[in-house]
């Protein structure tokens, strides 16, 4: 399949550095790097029958979170529902007539037994087949994508959602209505398969090898995508939604604890109380005939499981808009070096506080806390091979994040 004319003119330089003198369209363009597409690249999604407004206009607000009690109740309707489930039901069928016949019932017992056992392996082989069912939709999601034009917030993606879970089914491509149980689901689907892996392929060929004929698809939707981001950046940079009052109270927890070890051991107990707790339980059983060597491994083992849980944690309960306002409080911060960061640090406590993302302002244990925080979770990811499964990428924000490291006139974090 040849490629579309629109690929000729795609490159990659999200992390070449910005132009000295641009205006916000031309950084927009240098960073993402969108390709336009002619009119006639891309058909309109009116045409197709099973994406007409008047056919989803009853349904693009009905999500199966609004018709389940909770997710779980939902995935496993899901699970029943699978073929999956429907051959392992079919399985009993031969192993009960094994049963009557048979004069042996250990052979029957065995097998039952092992049939039992693969009731535990249905979730994991229908997470297979949805991540196979939305990989050859890729074109029809990057269509929807085009027509409602979503933006940061996870609610603008209920209509996308709605929409794709109306196509498979009609299309046949799922055997329920429900593909996805809510906006975020769809939103993290979009991130997971079309957006970090596109970008992450920074070589045309491996694009067209990889996304075939949903390049140019997938090319229009992420420019409607980033264009949507855009507008959300400006409009959130440029009015300061918000501001800290009464900074100058403010302590940061180096003030109020004599050492970081009891800031971090209070925060990883708090959260999670029972984890570190049996941990702590099977080391003090693992270690009874440890060497002094071996004791010292397996703790630091354990040390560093903990602190990268409560960092992925702290990124995780971060929405796309507390990291816009991270970033532009680092890129507003006039103080530099130390006392810069323990501002940033001070005002992004008082912030995560008032927004109910911490239950405390003791976010950022200090300025040091808060730029490491910034460097692994945000600037070193412009430079990742791979998505991870844990941390979002964060591809929309590339460019603010270099903007961000900038602005900081420091050297660089990596």
């Amino acid at each position: 399949m040849r490629p579309s004319p629109a690929l000729a003119g795609l490159k990659v330089s999200y992390l070449t550095q910005l132009p000295e003198v641009a205006t916000p369209n031309d950084r927009y363009l240098n960073c993402h790097l969108i390709a336009k597409m002619k009119d006639t690249d891309i058909e309109d999604v009116k045409s197709m029958g099973l994406l007409s407004p008047k056919h989803l206009e009853s349904q693009e607000t009905v999500l199966p979170q609004d018709i389940f009690r909770n997710k779980f109740t939902w995935y496993s309707y899901e699970i029943y529902k699978s073929l999956a489930f429907r051959i392992w039901l079919l399985l009993w069928l031969p192993i009960s007539v094994w049963w009557k016949m048979s004069k042996n019932w250990a052979y029957p017992f065995v097998a039952s037994i092992f049939l039992f056992l693969g009731l535990a392996f249905l979730p994991c082989s229908h997470l297979l087949f949805r991540k196979r069912a939305l990989s050859k939709q890729l074109t029809e999601f990057s269509k929807i994508i085009t027509r409602n034009a979503p933006g940061t917030n996870a609610d603008d993606w209920k209509n996308v959602a709605a929409s794709l879970n109306s196509y498979l089914y009609e299309s046949k491509a799922w055997n329920t209505r429900h593909f996805f149980f809510d906006a975020w689901d769809c939103q993290e689907a979009f991130r997971r398969n079309i957006l970090e892996p596109f970008f992450l392929q920074k070589d045309e060929a491996a694009r067209i090898k990889s996304f075939k004929e949903s390049v140019p698809y997938i090319e229009e939707a992420l420019q409607t995508y980033f264009a949507e981001v855009d507008k959300r950046w400006k409009l959130f940079n440029s009015e300061k939604s918000w501001s800290p009052a009464d900074l100058e109270n403010a302590q940061l927890p180096k003030e109020t604890h004599r050492f970081k070890l009891t800031w971090f051991l209070k925060r990883i107990f708090s959260i999670f109380s029972l984890k570190p707790f049996l941990n702590i339980l099977v080391y003090i059983y693992v270690s009874r005939e440890m060497n002094l060597l071996l004791h010292t491994l397996y703790l630091r083992l354990i040390f560093i499981m903990m602190v990268e849980g409560f960092q992925n944690l702290r990124i995780s309960l971060m929405g796309m808009e507390h990291k816009m306002q991270f970033l532009s409080t680092i890129m507003n911060e006039q103080k530099t070096g130390a006392n810069g960061w323990d501002e940033i640090a001070k005002k992004m406590n008082r912030y995560l506080f008032e927004k109910k993302v911490w239950k405390n302002e003791e976010f950022f244990f200090d300025g040091t806390d808060c730029e490491r925080f910034f460097s692994g979770r945000f600037y070193r990811l412009l430079f990742s091979k791979k998505s991870m499964s844990l941390v979002p990428l964060n591809v929309e924000l590339w460019p603010y994040i270099k903007e961000a490291q900038l602005a900081r006139n420091e050297q660089p974090l990596v």
